[in-house]
């Protein structure tokens, strides 16, 4: 499987890399990101929940025996990082690893099991929330978690839908969404990954540890260490922005990017899941910098 890493040279140049350094990457995934940071560093950490991640990336660990994988949610960051690091890397969503492989069940464009887990031993998955909560239950979900304007219409044809037939597909899903959305082809698209997105995000929980996660690496951080973070949707994006500003104002941080980065129009062409992208850094401890 091929893996192309979001921005990558932004993150490179954004961590002010230097040989003798120790970085954390929280979300290992293909491992794009930390690859080409251990070529600069001494050693990278990084993190991924997924128990599949050391088969997919196999060949990059192999080649890069300073990276020491943790198979553990970057919730857990402050057990395995116990003295102060150089610069963190959050490289937030789904991996393409994980969405291109249909059993795991994040794609909507693949008719697979309505799973969406990122961690397989992980309890809920989207077939048991979509066959057992509540109508309202779920239209919040979609609507808080996807932004997705017809959430109660697609939730109230979910619960006739499943009345009939328990949902077990990402097909059957797709089919409910889709008559649910009047408009274009694009419009029923867009809300199909806006339920999707937020199918997923219920599932792992992602929303809810980002900020304590945030706030603890900027804790591991030595005076001068950066925290890179990549965001794909605005739920995400505004944490970070949020997080960012709270550290600044407790005045032992400094956000560097005054707008996040974004992809540019080659990166995009050349990988389009890159184009929702943005990247915003920060800086431990440099408030009285000149």
């Amino acid at each position: 499987m091929s893996h192309t890493p979001v921005l990558l040279q932004e993150i490179l140049t954004g961590l002010n890399l230097r040989a003798e350094q120790t970085i954390v990457d929280c979300t290992f995934g293909g491992g794009g990101h930390a690859a080409a940071i251990a070529g600069q560093v001494h050693q990278v950490f990084a993190f991924d929940q997924d128990p599949h991640v050391p088969n997919y990336a196999a060949d990059i660990l192999a080649a890069n025996p300073n990276i020491k994988l943790i198979s553990s949610n970057f919730s857990q960051l402050a057990k395995y990082i116990t003295a102060p690091v150089d610069g963190f890397v959050f490289d937030l969503g789904v991996s393409s690893f994980q969405l291109d492989r249909a059993e795991r069940g994040f794609s909507w464009r693949q008719d697979c099991a309505l799973d969406m887990r990122m961690d397989p031993r992980r309890p809920l998955t989207a077939e048991k929330i979509v066959n057992q909560y509540a109508e309202k239950e779920l239209a919040d979900l979609i609507y808080n978690y996807g932004e997705e304007k017809y959430s109660r219409r697609i939730a109230r044809n979910i619960l006739a839908a499943r009345q009939k037939k328990p949902f077990t597909t990402s097909g059957q899903l797709k089919e409910i969404v889709w008559r649910s959305i009047s408009g274009s082809y694009t419009a029923k698209t867009a809300a199909l990954a806006r339920v999707f997105q937020a199918l997923r995000i219920a599932v792992n929980d992602e929303l809810n540890i980002l900020a304590g996660a945030l706030a603890g690496a900027a804790d591991l951080l030595k005076t001068g260490g950066r925290l890179a973070v990549i965001s794909f949707h605005s739920l995400e994006d505004r944490i970070v922005k949020t997080v960012f500003k709270d550290l600044q104002k407790k005045g032992s941080f400094t956000i560097l990017t005054k707008k996040p980065l974004r992809p540019s129009a080659v990166e995009t062409q050349n990988n389009p899941r890159s184009r929702s992208a943005k990247l915003r850094l920060g800086e431990k401890g440099c408030m009285n910098k000149t």
